[in-house]
């Protein structure tokens, strides 16, 4: 079996979407004023994004070092569908609390974009509702496919293959997409170090801001003020 991550096949599909939606960008307007359009195009992308953010949550559980978390254990034999998605990751990335800029040429859409903000009251994005709705009631719900669904579902993707650590490895060994703002050269290896020491950013005692960056997301990573770089290197 193809592993998802260190081959790129999670990311490639990522890039793939992305691209997608980059390429409609000349025939409306990216801006917030138009958020609530929507578009049969929307939809057909909306359902296509959402799948992909379902796989990637049921990938991701395929590791076993997430069963030595405490409250894993509680969560066996429920169903493995969004509510369990979140009651299992966010106590491990906090996803509720990852912004992304979303931007594209010269048009500023939004600052702030939370894709899954919702997880910190133990709720479900809007977005992904609408993915449901669409997926399966396409007819009545097809409104739903708006501009801002497909963006927030999109970023909710990038977030996903930003996070998790065998996802970042490729990004950073191979993509380029997760930098530093050091002068000069790091060795990738180094790098590496300080996003393993942490599960939602970079340690404290790396003195570098970090971010992953595509044509249409920046994410800056968060400092992790529990842990240390340092532990890596200790003799």
């Amino acid at each position: 079996m193809i592993d998802a991550f260190s081959r790129g096949l999670a990311w490639y599909r990522y890039k793939r979407l992305e691209d997608e939606f980059i390429n409609t960008t000349p025939y409306f307007p990216f801006e917030k004023r138009y958020k609530k359009i929507w578009s049969e195009f929307f939809s057909d992308l909306l359902v296509k994004i959402g799948n992909s953010v379902d796989s990637f949550f049921r990938y991701m559980l395929k590791d076993k070092s997430f069963q030595s978390y405490p409250h894993v254990p509680a969560l066996k034999g429920r169903k493995k569908d969004v509510n369990y998605f979140r009651d299992f990751f966010e106590p491990i990335y906090k996803l509720s609390g990852m912004e992304v800029d979303t931007a594209y040429g010269l048009t500023f859409y939004d600052r702030k974009c939370c894709p899954f903000e919702e997880f910190k009251n133990n709720k479900i994005p809007i977005w992904w509702n609408s993915y449901n709705h669409v997926k399966h009631k396409w007819f009545d719900c097809i409104e739903e496919a708006t501009l801002a669904n497909t963006v927030e579902a999109l970023a909710g993707l990038f977030v996903l293959n930003i996070i998790h650590k065998e996802s970042q490895e490729y990004l950073i060994k191979y993509q380029n997409v997760i930098v530093g703002d050091f002068i000069g050269t790091m060795p990738q290896s180094f790098l590496m170090k300080a996003f393993k020491s942490s599960m939602i950013g970079i340690p404290k005692d790396f003195k570098y801001t970090c971010v992953a960056r595509t044509p249409l997301f920046t994410h800056v990573f968060r400092v992790d003020e529990n842990a240390r770089i340092t532990k890596y290197f200790a003799v």
